[in-house]
């Protein structure tokens, strides 16, 4: 698959679902989260990342638009490809839209849509563990974390 016919169908694919998107970055908030996500383009193939900054209002100070680093819980999203979950979707070895599509909603559904909201995001630190490695202390602090 051709890079720009990728990223056209992650454009159309998160715009449809309530991203906005401003310079290379989507966002999608609630009162008291922005949720970022940013493509990265791998150093060594023809691979794309899904990155997601989960910036948390309270304790973001800074005025500008947040980047998926600067986010207080990062994670990325998976591809399902074949039987396979991977992290990082090569497109040289994909031509099919609804792999990307349904791989995007999905990660969507499981930790953009339940990080919009503060309950939201302490039950889906508590589902997906491994987040916590990927969380600040600060987050950890505010969410009253005690790992």
């Amino acid at each position: 698959m051709e890079n720009k016919k990728f990223k056209t169908i992650v454009n159309e694919c998160l715009l449809t679902n309530g991203f906005l998107k401003k310079g290379k970055y989507y966002y999608k908030e609630s009162p008291e989260v922005i949720c970022v996500l940013g493509l990265q383009k791998s150093n060594y193939s023809n691979c794309y990342y899904v990155n997601v900054g989960i910036v948390i209002k309270k304790i973001y100070n800074n005025l500008e638009l947040p980047r998926d680093v600067d986010g207080h819980i990062r994670s990325r999203f998976y591809f399902t490809v074949g039987d396979k979950q991977v992290e990082c979707l090569n497109l040289d070895e994909i031509n099919e839209d609804s792999v990307i599509i349904s791989s995007l909603e999905a990660g969507i559904s499981e930790i953009i849509n339940p990080a919009l909201e503060h309950r939201g995001l302490e039950e889906l630190l508590k589902k997906k563990r491994v987040l916590l490695y990927e969380t600040t202390v600060i987050a950890k602090q505010y969410l009253g974390i005690n790992e």
